[in-house]
């Protein structure tokens, strides 16, 4: 074979392994991130009839629950908090509203009996997130120049947002909150908790297919504990056998057992749900359960998330095709691309050996 022929091997080979170190060191990091401006819509229900205090009636009801979620990315303030960081994040803005109606939707604002008709439960948050990692990243900036800082509420109300430092939302969000990193690993992380605003351990309990896709499971198990209030609760004595006394102070308990299905190349919860009580005690006896529900994504839900769908015009889910093409990314192609650029450097060599040295190799 001909110097010509040799340097044409010689090139593909050195273009192959060019090809292998692209893909994975510039091709996948670039897009194993979280897209800025996803919009993301979950919907979870109980099995069973739930237990939740209807304030009411004063009494403890068993009641059918749904919960939906809806996430949506700011792609401006993700781009500000970026550049100020030097790092690539994503912003989101997230609402979870619970109610025994399952297409319950706000009052409007001129409603004169709207505080009768919000939910049952109301969390919105704003979060910021390493865009590969998916942790939460500390954003608190002064709200008189800057309005883009992370906060929590339970109400509609901007004035009644908590921000970093407050007394029930003092360090802001840790840990994971709303994805796993991009390949996940078999391991314990930390996920948030919105309740009690705080991460706790969420652990590595197995491997397992949902619609045939490959997902890890974690379990998080959180103890019961007392949950943080700007001031604390009362409540008419009577409700809680104290019939002497017209108010008594009381503790919220809160405790919750936590499963997710995550897809580890995205690091995409394809799955989730929680087993939740929570209690109103009076010195440190129970006296009235709040909250007693098992509730999870709907199968609707799940096979968005694993088949993907459209939802008001704008793509979701579809994790199943993303995972196929990030591992083909961020493996397969880089790979084949090294053994074949290896094999054809080392057909080169071979050649431009004599007669004698091919013989010998």
């Amino acid at each position: 074979m001909g110097n010509r022929s040799r340097i044409v091997l010689l090139a593909l080979g050195i273009f192959f392994v060019g090809v292998a170190v692209m893909a994975r060191f510039y091709a996948y990091p670039t897009l194993a991130v979280a897209p800025p401006d996803q919009v993301a819509h979950t919907t979870s229900k109980t099995k069973e009839d739930g237990t939740v205090f209807v304030v009411a009636t004063q009494k403890p009801t068993k009641l059918p629950l749904t919960s939906t979620r809806t996430v949506r990315g700011d792609v401006v303030a993700a781009e500000k908090i970026g550049k100020a960081l030097n790092r690539k994040v994503v912003v989101f803005d997230t609402a979870v509203v619970t109610d025994d109606d399952p297409a319950y939707e706000f009052p409007s604002e001129d409603d004169a009996k709207r505080d009768e008709k919000l939910p049952l439960s109301f969390v919105q948050e704003r979060v910021v997130l390493d865009a590969h990692t998916g942790e939460a990243i500390p954003w608190n900036p002064d709200q008189a120049k800057d309005n883009s800082g992370e906060y929590i509420t339970t109400t509609l109300k901007s004035a009644d947002r908590k921000r970093p430092g407050d007394t029930v939302f003092k360090d802001g969000h840790e840990g994971l909150v709303l994805k796993f990193p991009f390949g996940t690993e078999k391991k314990t992380y930390k996920f948030w908790d919105s309740t009690l605003r705080k991460a706790f351990p969420i652990e590595f309990e197995g491997e397992t297919h949902l619609l045939g896709l490959k997902v890890y499971k974690f379990v998080q198990k959180i103890p019961k504990s007392e949950v943080p209030q700007a001031e604390k609760l009362k409540v008419p004595g009577a409700l809680i056998g104290q019939k002497g006394q017209p108010t008594v102070v009381v503790d919220r308990s809160y405790e919750n057992t936590r499963t997710l299905w995550i897809e580890p190349v995205t690091g995409a919860i394809i799955k989730g749900e929680e087993k939740q009580l929570a209690t109103i005690d009076y010195k440190g006896e129970t006296k009235i359960v709040a909250t007693d529900a098992t509730i999870g994504y709907d199968e609707a839900t799940v096979k968005k998330n694993v088949e993907g769908a459209t939802v008001d015009g704008k793509a979701e889910g579809g994790y199943a095709e993303k995972a196929s093409q990030l591992h083909l990314i961020g493996f397969w192609v880089p790979l084949l691309s090294l053994i074949l650029g290896l094999l054809l450097l080392g057909l080169a060599v071979f050649l431009s050996m004599g007669p004698k040295g091919r013989r010998a190799a």
